[in-house]
């Protein structure tokens, strides 16, 4: 067969066609992997540390109390790390009738607690949520009081819970928190549901 300019034209187009068709899908296929391991590569980084605050609410002797929380987080690798927390909350209950029924009783009684606990805590991290969880030791003070008259005192706690971050940005996140408080007041132990609500801020990179 005898090959005419015009046939190895032809060849010579077609050849270069397939190649630009071979690169147009190597190309294609390079950005849908890149667009693929975006999140991916959200994931993989690491803050050094996690700071936490916000709203937080407890019972102590059947009082409601609300108050504040903070917590830091300093972050070993991506799962593991040690964080300190600090809390403190704040209530008053009032007696109702019996104040009317009993005289000398105080119609309203005070209670505060104060908490700081240092442990490990657990974090599964994902682009959009990351969850928690973490087991405390430390200290707690409580004071209550009525009529001007209260009674403190200073025991061993520990804290035992978790909690989610819904992650707005690479840097800040809301948080939910549920933990078990369990604390030996007048060496009476005694176990607090508390619940937080707040907003968790990234700081560095490791």
């Amino acid at each position: 067969m005898e090959l005419t300019s015009q046939t190895i034209a032809e060849k010579h187009f077609w050849r270069k066609e397939g190649v630009c068709l071979m690169k147009g899908k190597l190309s294609a296929l390079a950005v849908f992997l890149l667009l693929g391991c975006l999140p991916l590569l959200a994931q993989s980084e690491t803050p050094r540390f996690d700071i936490f605050g916000g709203y937080s609410h407890v019972g102590n002797y059947n009082i409601g109390l609300n108050g504040w929380i903070a917590s830091g987080n300093l972050n070993f690798n991506r799962w593991f790390g040690i964080e300190g927390d600090v809390s403190g909350h704040y209530g008053s209950q009032t007696l109702g009738p019996a104040v009317i029924i009993l005289p000398g009783v105080p119609n309203k009684i005070n209670s505060r607690m104060h908490n700081f606990d240092f442990g490990p805590s657990l974090t599964y991290r994902s682009s959009k949520y990351n969850a928690f969880g973490h087991l405390l030791f430390g200290a707690s003070h409580t004071n209550v009081s009525a009529a001007g008259f209260g009674q403190g005192d200073t025991a061993f706690s520990w804290v035992l819970g978790g909690g989610a971050d819904y992650n707005l940005t690479q840097k800040w996140a809301a948080r939910f928190q549920l933990d078990l408080l369990r604390t030996d007041f007048f060496n009476h132990g005694d176990s607090h549901g508390r619940v937080s609500l707040g907003i968790v801020y990234r700081l560095g990179e490791r």
